[in-house]
């Protein structure tokens, strides 16, 4: 008997072993070996299915993510199953990535080895100290020891930051990959400083110390460059009150400017558009101011008031300003266009310039240039100022009584098509689809202008009565009885209470269109919802 049962105990064994290792065409990597055994199949397997990609990302949450934001190697390959690369059931000691470094095209994850880094070894930049990306970092340590997942293409990732953050610009703007020095691509004509004359050609620890933490790295910002004196010490001592350029250029010490007089050391230095002008635009020859040689002298000019040379263009219109409307409060040497007053200047006015309003030219609003001591209007608005003052009614006075708050209450300076206007305030509320239409598909024109205000509501006023009448009642068709915004095909419509023949029995599982059949209207294709029979011959005359 002991015999028999041992018997039966080993062939039960023998059975259940030969059943496994059909379900189961091999083991498990040691990956994946967790998942070994049946009640674990279908973490990866759909039933009556193949394997599928979904299955696999649920787990590779890494991948899933940068196939999503289409980065890395495996986003061009997202229609591509992972079987085909990565297989299975091979064993314990299967490799399932083969990974051949030596062969990998690094472009292909959108960072290309350029310079020094394509002599690098793969482990330099890809170890876990420099991962950054917040889905590999929890990683364990069996699972992060494979991983090229999680670097950061930024450069001070891997490189210290050797000007300690005096730049914000990113590091390829001034250097390359094949060096940090010399830093090629930077160009000393996009600093504060550009360096012209004799200043080209010194050298750059002339000016550039090592003077932070402890010398250790190059001072290249806040250097102080307002005047010669910042770099080069005074040899006059201090005698003359001028700047060096006023005499000097950067060419050289030795090339001086005396071959012109130098204005800068008079009361008046020409600035901007002065020194253009010839010496008698301003000092007049004055037959009182003769020299032993018959020569006459110039005239010295009053020079406190731009209006001692300068007539007002602007003819008095300013002169009840708190400062005598002098000229320097809106205009420089440079020239009097265009103008200083700036948009925080004209927010003191009664029109405050936002939106749009800020990037039109001034001639746009203040007309009528020609100027003279009689005109006045140039700058003067006297009355009430509305978007209508400057801005045509496009829609010719459909909104003047509705909106009491005129064009505002719709629109903003930011531009027309910027609306603040809300279709849940009309007496036709947007729902379902009709909040995918298009504005013109209801608001047609006429008479070259949209039409907004007055429009009916009623269903057949924009849609087809695809019934042909057979709903109409003295009210017309009440389309809502049956239909809602969502859909024609949504339907409201209840046949037991509704109709007058109430659906039960069998009746209930019948096709609508087996009783409700096509007709030809007026040459067009109508289903036939009533006057219908509802005696059992007129459907079943077979008795």
């Amino acid at each position: 008997m002991r015999r028999a049962f041992a018997f039966l105990i080993s062939c039960s064994l023998i059975l259940c072993t030969n059943m496994l290792a059909q379900i189961s065409p091999g083991e498990l990597t040691l990956s994946h070996q967790q998942l070994e055994g049946m009640d674990n199949c279908t973490k990866c397997h759909t039933i009556g299915k193949a394997l599928s990609n979904d299955n696999c990302l649920s787990c590779h949450k890494e991948i899933q993510t940068r196939i999503s934001q289409k980065k890395g190697f495996h986003a061009p390959l997202k229609d591509k199953q992972c079987v085909e690369c990565h297989k299975e059931h091979h064993g314990r000691n299967f490799v399932m990535v083969r990974f051949d470094t030596k062969a990998f095209n690094h472009a292909q994850v959108g960072f290309s080895l350029e310079g020094k880094h394509a002599t690098l070894k793969c482990e330099q930049c890809h170890n876990k100290n420099k991962i950054v990306a917040k889905d590999v970092v929890p990683f364990s340590a069996n699972r992060m020891s494979p991983i090229y997942l999680g670097l950061s293409p930024e450069c001070l990732a891997c490189h210290k930051d050797e000007h300690r953050g005096q730049f914000k610009k990113e590091c390829l703007q001034c250097h390359t990959m094949n060096g940090w020095k010399p830093a090629v691509k930077f160009l000393h004509d996009n600093a504060q400083f550009k360096l012209i004359g004799a200043h080209t050609k010194v050298q750059c620890g002339q000016c550039h110390k090592k003077t932070w933490e402890n010398g250790a790295t190059t001072q290249f910002i806040h250097l102080e460059f307002g005047s010669c004196k910042s770099c080069h010490q005074d040899p006059h001592k201090g005698k003359f009150k001028q700047k060096c350029e006023q005499c000097h250029t950067p060419e050289s010490w030795h090339q001086l400017k005396t071959a012109q007089f130098n204005h800068g050391a008079t009361q008046f230095p020409l600035k901007g558009k002065h020194a253009n002008l010839k010496c008698e635009q301003c000092h007049q020859k004055n037959a009182k101011l003769k020299n032993a040689s018959g020569e006459l002298g110039f005239h010295i000019t009053k020079f406190q008031k731009c209006s001692q040379c300068h007539a007002d263009a602007h003819a008095k219109q300013f002169a009840k300003r708190k400062d005598g409307g002098m000229c320097e409060s809106c205009h420089n040497e440079q020239g009097f266009s265009p103008s200083l007053f700036s948009l925080t200047d004209h927010e003191k006015n009664r029109f405050t310039l936002t939106g749009a309003h800020g990037a039109i030219p001034c001639a746009k609003c203040h007309v009528d240039g020609k100027v003279s001591a009689k005109s006045t209007k140039i700058f003067q608005w006297n009355e009430n100022i509305t978007c209508l003052t400057c801005h045509k009614d496009i829609h010719a006075g459909q909104f003047a009584k509705k909106m009491t708050s005129g064009c505002e209450t719709c629109h903003t300076t930011e531009a027309w098509q910027t609306l603040k206007f809300s279709h849940d305030k009309t007496a036709f509320p947007l729902k379902g689809k009709h909040q995918t239409i298009q504005c013109a598909q209801c608001h047609k024109q006429k008479n070259n202008v949209v039409q907004y205000v007055g429009l009916a509501t009623q269903c057949n006023v924009c849609h087809e009565d695809q019934h042909n009448k057979q709903f109409e009642t003295n009210n017309g068709t009440q389309c809502q009885r049956c239909h809602v915004e969502d859909g024609w095909k949504k339907l409201l419509f209840d046949h037991n209470t509704q109709a007058k023949f109430a659906l039960t029995g069998k009746h209930s599982n019948v096709a609508c269109e087996k009783c409700h059949k096509e007709k030809i209207v007026q040459q067009k294709k109508v289903i036939q919802y009533k006057p219908l029979g509802t005696a059992c011959i007129d459907c079943h005359p077979a008795g």
